[in-house]
C-alpha cells in the first residue's frame, strides 16, 4: 500500500502555506522572532491555560514554592511556542533535515531484540514528540504506524495528516488502530514489519473498570492498548525518552520495556512506561505538556470507579 501525502482543501492548503511560509525563514528569524511573538501571545495576551498549567504543575511538584512554579509554567509557555514552530517547519522538511532536528541512540540489545518482528514503541508529549516518528531513519526496515486522534476542525485534521505522512511513516486514527494491525500482522505493510507509535500520555476516558497509576503525584488513567497489543502478540515495547539539547533540536534514547518473551503481570508494561516517562518529566519539567487537561477524572474512595472531575476543581 503506498502512504502519498493526502490532498488538501482550500482551508488545509491555507494553513499549510502558513506552515510553509515560516519553513523556509531562516533558522534564526524562526526561533528568535517568530517563537518569541507567539510565547508573548501566549504568555501577556492571551494568558493560554495558565490557571490549568500552575494548578497541574503545583500539584505534581508539592514540595516546589510558588515561585518556582511560576518560572516553570513561564518556561513552559517557551517551550509550547517552541513547538509551535517546529511543527509549521515540517511543511517540507527534507530527510537530510529530519536527520538534523533529532538523534536517536538505539544500543544493539534494542536493534537485535526488534530486528524483523512487529514492535510497540511508546512515546509522550515530553520535547516535541512529532520528531519521535523520524525514528525509522535511524531503525530502518519498518513502517511506521502512527496512532493519532482525529481533529474536529477538518482543516486542521488534514493539515497535520499532510504533516504527519513520510515515506513509510502512515497515521492511522486510534479507533481503527487494532483493525489495521491485524489486517498486516502476517504479511507486514508494503512486506515490511510494523512499528506501532503510540503517544500514552495523553487524558485516557475511563471504559470498564479501570487500573489507576501513581503519576506525578496522585493516581492517573493511561492508555494500555499498546500493553494489550505486546501481551496478546508477543511483541517488544520501547520507550522513547526525549530530551531537548538545543533550539529546535532534540536527543532521544530508545529504551527496551519489554522483549516480547519477558513473562510478565497486567499492568506491567504501562506501569514501566510510567516510571520512565515520570522520571523525564522531573527532569526537565517545562518540556511536557502542562496545558493538557491531564487528570479529568479520580478514584471514588470507596469503589475505585472513575469519577469526572468538575472543570475547575
Amino acid at each position: 500500500m503506498e502512504n502519498t501525502k493526502p490532498k488538501l482543501g482550500f482551508g488545509a492548503r491555507s494553513l499549510w502555506l502558513l506552515c510553509r511560509s515560516v519553513a523556509i525563514m531562516p533558522q534564526w528569524y524562526q526561533y528568535r522572532i517568530v517563537a518569541t511573538m507567539i510565547y508573548a501571545v501566549l504568555r501577556y495576551i492571551v494568558s493560554y491555560r495558565r490557571q490549568l498549567i500552575l494548578k497541574q504543575i503545583a500539584e505534581s511538584f508539592p514540595e516546589k514554592s510558588r515561585e518556582e512554579v511560576e518560572a516553570i509554567c513561564n518556561e513552559f509557555y517557551r517551550h509550547l511556542a517552541e513547538v509551535i514552530v517546529c511543527t509549521m517547519t515540517m511543511a517540507g522538511i527534507t530527510d537530510e533535515q529530519r536527520r538534523e532536528v533529532i538523534k536517536f541512540n538505539i544500543s544493539d540489545q534494542v536493534r537485535q531484540c526488534v530486528e524483523g518482528r512487529h514492535l510497540v514503541m511508546l512515546a509522550s508529549h515530553c520535547g516535541f514528540w512529532e520528531y519521535a516518528q523520524f525514528v525509522g531513519l535511524s531503525l530502518p526496515g519498518f513502517c511506521e504506524i502512527g496512532a493519532y486522534h482525529p481533529l474536529s476542525n477538518k482543516s486542521w485534521d488534514m493539515l497535520f495528516l499532510h504533516l504527519r505522512t513520510f515515506k513509510d511513516v502512515i497515521p492511522v486514527p486510534s479507533s481503527k488502530y487494532l483493525h489495521f494491525f491485524i489486517k498486516h500482522k502476517d504479511t507486514g505493510v508494503n512486506g515490511k514489519p510494523m512499528m506501532l507509535g503510540m503517544a500514552s500520555d495523553q487524558n485516557a476516558p475511563p471504559k470498564g473498570s479501570v487500573h489507576w497509576y501513581n503519576f506525578l503525584n496522585r493516581p492517573t488513567i493511561f492508555f494500555e492498548g499498546g500493553e494489550q497489543l505486546a501481551m496478546k502478540f508477543n511483541l517488544p515495547v520501547v520507550y522513547l525518552s526525549m530530551r531537548r539539547v538545543d533550539v529546535g533540536r532534540y536527543e532521544c534514547d530508545v529504551i527496551l520495556v519489554h522483549d516480547g518473551y519477558e513473562s510478565i503481570e497486567k499492568h506491567d508494561i504501562t506501569e514501566r512506561y510510567v516510571r520512565l516517562l515520570e522520571k523525564d518529566i522531573h527532569r526537565d519539567p517545562p518540556r511536557w505538556m502542562w496545558s493538557h487537561r491531564r487528570w479529568k477524572y479520580y478514584p471514588d474512595p470507596v469503589t475505585g470507579e472513575a469519577i469526572y472531575r468538575r472543570k475547575g476543581v
